[in-house]
């Protein structure tokens, strides 16, 4: 037997029992195993119920992947990822020229006599948007602004080294 003297009855001399804790911890464990295997019985019930279901279904991802396949190797297909192909290359060879004249133009403003720092950098900050407007999308450019300003942003540059960008 647990016992105690209560704080809050300590002025009159009572004694507390938690015996009763006893109990509510036996029906605790007792319904914890029972909803454990429960849970065993409906999920086995389930699986041996369903089997013909489940057959079906991976016959039919099955038939869904061999229909994928032949339709990715088809003459169109193959045809419009040559042409996805093209235009990732095209992408990445137009950024790189973006990237090489913002940098050239950018070393020109900083050496370009007769201008002081605050005008170098509002041309310079002209150029960068004179740049990303022709490329990005309203919507795309505030995106990346706000991927730029929060500080963390990914650069994904399609294959490019990034050593002959900085060259």
């Amino acid at each position: 037997m647990t016992d105690f003297n209560d704080n809050a009855e300590c002025n009159s001399n009572k004694i507390v029992s938690l015996d009763f804790l006893d109990r509510e911890a036996a029906l605790y464990k007792q319904s914890k195993e029972s909803l454990k295997s429960n849970g065993e019985i409906i999920d086995k019930v389930i699986k041996k119920n369903t089997e013909k279901e489940v057959e079906e279904v991976q016959c039919a991802i099955k038939k869904l992947n061999e229909k994928v396949e032949a339709i990715m190797q088809t003459d169109f297909v193959k045809e419009k990822q040559s042409v996805i192909e093209a235009s990732q290359e095209q992408m990445s060879s137009s950024i790189k020229k973006a990237y090489e004249a913002y940098f050239k133009v950018r070393e020109y403003i900083i050496k370009k006599e007769g201008l002081d720092d605050e005008q170098k950098q509002a041309y310079i900050k002209k150029l960068y948007h004179k740049i990303i407007d022709k490329f990005m999308t309203p919507k795309e450019k505030a995106m990346f602004e706000r991927l730029v300003s929060g500080g963390g942003i990914f650069i994904m540059n399609n294959g490019l080294d990034v050593n002959q960008l900085l060259n």
